[in-house]
């Protein structure tokens, strides 16, 4: 069975009852990114973990991106039996020239070790492809393999996430959208928790790039959104708003990046 598996960082230095609201939030944006995306699959968590099962690799593209999520990996999964692991990776392994390691992790009560079953494991791997060798310091790829008690998960590579807080943990701003400063300026924003608020006439390029990840346009001007309620603050990405004096804060993410890095962050926000 094929199961994304998707790790989160933050939110496990969290209270018990802070971080299980967080991970309840984190999976509700999963659910979320994956209607968007019109891909099936149910969501399960497990401490430190959260698994989407599906048999859709669109799923990658469409977890990767939801914030706090740290990273993700598309494995197959099967029980805790050593002989079984080692079947499922060999008939996952792709045959290549080169070096491997394999990395295997443990949680619970198994009858082998760690180290016992990485050994075993690869010592089944270079029965099968005799043009690999072992490098446990840099190696060409790696074999990961996490038994978690009575399942195991085999992957070959963790694909990085976008990282953060989950959107919608902490309160909701408001946000300038004029330029594509202001969309980083929100999006960093996003990736601290909170809900972004923006007038819906905007540009049409630069709206469609900040409901990508998530803003939310509404039929309010900027002073308009400021009066509401449930709104703290506003972001900008332009330092000298950052002294304006309005009705509630100002947030200026950008104000300790210099042009370059300003540059390189929205480029990434484009392709992302």
């Amino acid at each position: 069975m094929s199961v994304l598996i998707v790790r989160y960082g933050e939110i496990s230095l969290k209270s018990h009852s802070v971080r299980r609201r967080f991970v309840d939030t984190l999976v509700r944006n999963i659910q979320d990114a994956l209607l968007n995306a019109d891909i099936e699959g149910y969501v399960e968590t497990e401490r430190g973990r959260v698994y989407v099962f599906t048999e859709d690799k669109r799923s990658i593209d469409a977890v990767k991106r939801v914030f706090g999520v740290v990273s993700v990996s598309w494995a197959e999964m099967t029980d805790s039996n050593m002989e079984n692991i080692a079947s499922l990776v060999l008939s996952t392994f792709p045959c290549r020239k080169g070096s491997f390691a394999v990395r295997a992790r443990r949680t619970g009560d198994h009858d082998y070790t760690s180290q016992e079953l990485a050994a075993y494991v690869g010592e089944r791997i270079l029965d099968k492809c005799s043009d690999l060798r072992v490098d446990l310091k840099k190696p060409d790829f790696e074999v990961h393999i996490e038994v978690r008690n009575s399942k195991s998960f085999v992957f070959f590579e963790k694909i990085k996430g976008v990282g953060g807080m989950p959107l919608g943990t902490q309160g909701t701003i408001g946000a300038f959208m004029r330029d594509e400063k202001d969309v980083l300026a929100a999006w960093m924003m996003m990736k601290r928790g909170c809900d972004v608020l923006f007038p819906e006439e905007t540009g049409d390029k630069i709206r469609e790039m900040a409901e990508k990840w998530g803003a939310i346009p509404v039929n309010q001007s900027i002073d308009e959104i400021l009066e509401r309620d449930d709104v703290l603050g506003i972001s900008t990405g332009h330092m000298e708003e950052c002294l304006s004096t309005m009705k509630k804060p100002v947030f200026c993410p950008l104000s300790g990046l210099v042009e370059d890095e300003i540059e390189e962050r929205i480029e990434k926000l484009r392709t992302w």
